[in-house]
């Protein structure tokens, strides 16, 4: 198993592109016969002969090395691995047709043309879909020509060709490079998720061979985290070592932004309460609150009926100003009619919150699960406090719109399972008093 750390997705454009892109026309025959019975019918629904359907059809069996449909003297039945591929590529040429309304809608009403978004998904060519990825990846013409392995011409003329197909002006030509214009931002929100329903074949072609495989992408939120993610790591690695799995860290709203884009596939952390319902499925696994972290011997620990007004005797680590941490703190005081601490020692990682704690007599709020787990041999301890106002719901949030890969499936599985295992013993522990 491969398990790799970043602050961002990794770049590259070959880590975006699935192997079957490559089949986009076949695959458009495939799921015209699922839904018309025949090569026959599917030929008049997309105006092309009989034989090309067909040929288009064994071509994505060959390249799939698995039959798709059952043929018979009544016409052609997929197979349920043909049914699978089916969902996904009507989900993919869902996308790229809402993909094309986006970018109408986000053009100027001076650049907009008469809207064919389904015309659009039917013809848009595999080589204008991997221009686009390239060029938002690279910046210019020339880096995406090169992690390609093409021409610049080519290059030039696949995104000439994009902009021709759709009416609009994608892209802005700097003395710096190329970037998209909103209308181009727009439709690369829907091809990236395209390119995952067509990942997603990759996985369910794998499932269905026996061969678990594939790469999760898990954007991080600071708190609660690592009282379950690292086990999870560790049981998906055991079980399936094909599988990897890459950490990304950033906020709340990059991550959300980076899974509505596609480039992530999870986010794991305090879930909230304002997410679009009909875009994210969130997953409850535990329930973690806030605690007041001392050193162990801290005078604090020792004074009975403690309240949160006595603590602003104290010197504090507080959270970078502005950050979600801040924000709780802030919500917290001021529920007492209290201002909040305001100290010259902030840190924005947990684990260095709790170092400093150590290290310099200070209080700090932390998460109760990883202020248990992480007490420094017993060096660490959680006044007696109770700060119910705190109380957050911790877990994953994952696309809704997708069916999940048989990868990320199975790290939801783990996340589950290590949830379980790591909270049962540690949240039980030095619950406050009420």
């Amino acid at each position: 198993m491969s398990l790799s750390i970043a602050s961002r997705p990794a770049s590259g454009i070959a880590t975006h592109l699935p192997t079957l892109i490559g089949q986009l026309r076949a695959m458009r025959a495939m799921l015209a016969v699922v839904q018309h019975g025949s090569t026959m019918r599917a030929a008049e629904s997309m105006h092309l002969s009989q034989p090309a359907v067909a040929r288009s059809v064994l071509q994505l069996e060959q390249a799939c090395s698995a039959a798709l449909f059952m043929r018979g003297a009544r016409g052609m039945m997929p197979t349920t691995l043909g049914s699978q591929l089916a969902q996904r590529i009507a989900a993919m040429l869902q996308h790229l047709a809402s993909g094309a309304a986006e970018a109408q809608a986000a053009a100027t009403l001076a650049a907009r043309r008469s809207p064919l978004p389904q015309r659009f998904a039917e013809i848009v060519p595999a080589s204008q879909l991997r221009a686009l990825m390239a060029i938002a990846d690279c910046g210019s013409e020339a880096q995406a020509a090169q992690s390609l392995g093409l021409s610049q011409p080519a290059v030039h003329a696949a995104l000439q060709g994009l902009e021709t197909s759709l009416g609009l002006q994608l892209f802005y030509k700097l003395t710096f490079g190329t970037r998209l214009t909103p209308a181009g931002e727009a439709l690369l929100r829907r091809v990236k998720l395209a390119l995952a329903e067509v990942r997603g074949m990759d996985s369910d072609m794998s499932a269905w061979r026996g061969e678990i495989r594939g790469r999760v992408v898990v954007g991080v939120l600071p708190l609660s985290v690592s009282i379950f993610l690292p086990r999870a790591v560790a049981m998906l690695a055991a079980s399936h070592p094909d599988i990897e799995v890459s950490i990304v860290d950033g906020t709340y709203e990059s991550l959300m932004q980076q899974l509505l884009s596609a480039d992530i596939d999870a986010i794991a952390g305090a879930l909230r309460d304002d997410v679009p319902e009909d875009e994210v499925r969130q997953l409850q696994l535990f329930d973690d609150d806030l605690v007041v972290v001392a050193p162990a011997d801290h005078a604090c620990r020792w004074r009975e009926q403690l309240a949160l007004k006595d603590l602003l005797e104290c010197q504090w680590v507080t959270p970078l100003p502005g950050t979600p941490a801040d924000r709780a703190m802030v919500r917290l005081f001021q529920s007492q009619g209290l201002a909040p601490p305001r100290g010259s020692l902030n840190a924005s990682s947990p684990t260095m919150t709790l170092a400093f704690v150590l290290q310099t007599g200070r209080l700090a709020l932390a998460s109760r699960g990883q202020a248990l787990q992480d007490n420094h041999g017993g060096q660490l301890c959680i006044l007696p406090l109770a700060l119910p106002s705190t109380r957050r719901r911790i877990g994953l949030a994952m696309r809704a719109q997708s069916t999940a890969s048989q990868d990320l499936a199975l790290f939801t599985q783990a996340c589950v399972q290590a949830a379980r295992a790591s909270t049962e013993p540690v949240l039980s522990l030095a619950r406050p008093p009420k």
